[in-house]
């Protein structure tokens, strides 16, 4: 350990699960096998048909509230009992037994750390297993990417996580609170993002249709309108921030207006179909006929779904929609 980190740490791994426990002993054995061991793992279950019996080792608490992850992980934080909270999903998976050693490590190297995050991985393999529109939906997750704070494996000083009242439930439901929380986090201190990696083996175990790729998109664009009413251009700070293919649709929106104008409807449709398919380049790595003959205008579609979600969270300041509505 490092000089400055208390020797004998109590991390609390905070877990949700939604009625449903099969990637649980995958990752709980590999929690139990770390070289620096959680001092408790608590599953928050808030489906309306929670598990009866949670695995050996771990805790389950049963949230009442069903809404999204980010209820899950505040109820986990109260119910805690350790001096530091690991958040994580029970889909991921440390990529060695030293991750959490490491991560606390590094937590502890600098004075005013208040959280460290892990790289994200999705697997290829997992990758190819998706139908079209899965793989559209995940392509720019593919690889190694510095997200930041993402609820996969983020360890926390619990005092300053209580501090700021845990995530924020009030403005953002399901998209937007990880970015929120990290901005909220960096008023207290650093978030360091770590050169340990967490591996996503995401499981898509519904079809994906065009319509849940619509839906998502909207989602993260009500949230990110009112994210930069929030925190504006301040959201640079956010590791994402740097994946110019992800934001590139945002600085195209004030082009909207000049469609309504004979004299630039023209240039600036050129302009949209271009940005729009740049701003969504990572699907075209997806192999299949459907890729040249979807992609094109569907982009286009995406880009002024983005614009009418983006306006809406601006206009409110939060982000409500859900994919089920």
């Amino acid at each position: 350990m490092s000089s400055n980190a208390p020797a004998n740490p109590k991390i609390s791994v905070i877990i949700p699960i939604y009625g449903k426990a099969g990637d649980l002993p995958r990752l709980i054995d590999a929690l139990q096998a770390q070289t620096l061991r959680p001092h408790e793992i608590i599953l928050v279950d808030s489906s309306p048909k929670p598990i009866d019996n949670p695995p050996p080792g771990t805790r389950l608490v049963k949230n009442p509230v069903d809404v999204a992850l980010s209820w899950d992980y505040n109820l986990g934080a109260k119910e805690a009992t350790g001096d530091y909270i690991l958040n994580m999903q029970q889909d991921c998976v440390p990529e060695d037994k030293t991750a959490l050693e490491r991560m606390f490590k590094q937590l502890h190297e600098v004075p005013g750390r208040v959280s460290v995050v892990a790289l994200v991985t999705l697997p290829k393999e997992n990758f190819l297993q998706y139908n079209f529109w899965g793989q559209v939906l995940m392509a720019r997750w593919i690889g190694r990417i510095r997200q930041g704070i993402s609820g996969k494996f983020d360890l926390h000083r619990r005092d300053v996580f209580q501090s700021i009242g845990y995530y924020n439930t009030a403005q953002f439901h399901f998209a937007g609170e990880d970015m929120d929380l990290f901005m909220r986090l960096s008023q207290k201190g650093e978030v360091f993002v770590s050169d340990v990696e967490i591996i996503h083996y995401h499981f898509q175990s519904l079809k994906t249709s065009w319509v849940h790729l619509v839906k998502k998109h909207y989602q993260v664009a009500e949230s990110f309108g009112a994210l930069f009413r929030t925190w504006g251009f301040g959201l640079r700070r956010i590791p994402y921030a740097g994946h110019w293919t992800h934001h590139l649709a945002k600085y195209l929106y004030c082009l909207v207006p000049l469609l309504l104008i004979p004299r630039f409807h023209i240039p600036a449709a050129l302009a949209i179909l271009v940005g729009s398919n740049l701003s969504n380049m990572e699907s075209w790595r997806v192999k299949s006929w459907r890729t040249w003959a979807y992609l094109p205008f569907f982009n286009v579609y995406l880009f002024f779904v983005g614009f009418i979600g983006t306006a809406l969270g601006l206009l409110t300041g939060k982000q409500r929609y859900s994919q089920n509505k």
